[in-house]
């Protein structure tokens, strides 16, 4: 446990230093989950401009799917709640052992909302997601605000049903196998 927990931090800090030496101007956080699997990031940009966040994650088990949201600020301006601030793109990438970054394919949807989303399952690994934009407003700053989930896949019905059949099996194997002489 202890190991673990020490790699993971070790981890964690290669990575950070990676992304810090490459990323120049950007911004960059690193996401904690809690028991549910979410966590919150965002980001407040006091001076108008184009900006790039990066958030960093790991992702501790096979198969885990994320999905994320955001929320631009509004602000009161001319007797309207007016955005003011623009994002304009998030994308998903896997951090590699030698902390170069591999884009994943990654949805974008603005229909309803923001929502984003990597296309395939992540695996066991470092992972992370930028998020460009900029203020909407001249002169003005801008925020926003999201939450990233990660979940496990639910497994289907029948996968329980071949573990019911699994188990009741063995059951059998193992009544017939007990000794009539010893009770």
């Amino acid at each position: 446990m202890k190991k673990a927990f020490l790699s993971k931090v070790a981890g964690t800090l290669m990575l950070s230093a990676g992304l810090f030496a490459s990323s120049g101007a950007m911004a960059q956080t690193t996401l904690t989950f809690d028991g549910a699997g979410n966590a919150i990031f965002g980001a407040l940009h006091a001076t108008p401009g184009d900006y790039i966040d990066t958030y960093l994650f790991s992702v501790d088990t096979n198969a885990s799917y994320a999905s994320g949201s955001v929320v631009v600020g509004r602000t009161w301006i001319d007797a309207a709640r007016l955005a003011n601030y623009g994002i304009t793109g998030i994308q998903f990438f896997k951090v590699e052992a030698d902390t170069s970054r591999t884009d994943l394919g990654t949805v974008f949807d603005t229909s309803s909302g923001i929502q984003f989303f990597p296309i395939d399952a992540l695996m066991s690994g470092n992972y992370g997601f930028t998020v460009t934009g900029s203020t909407a407003i001249e002169g003005m700053g801008g925020s926003y605000a999201g939450n990233l989930n990660l979940a496990a896949p639910i497994p289907e019905p029948a996968t329980y049903a071949m573990l019911l059949v699994g188990v009741g099996l063995l059951g059998l194997a193992s009544r017939r196998k007990s000794n009539d002489k010893l009770g």
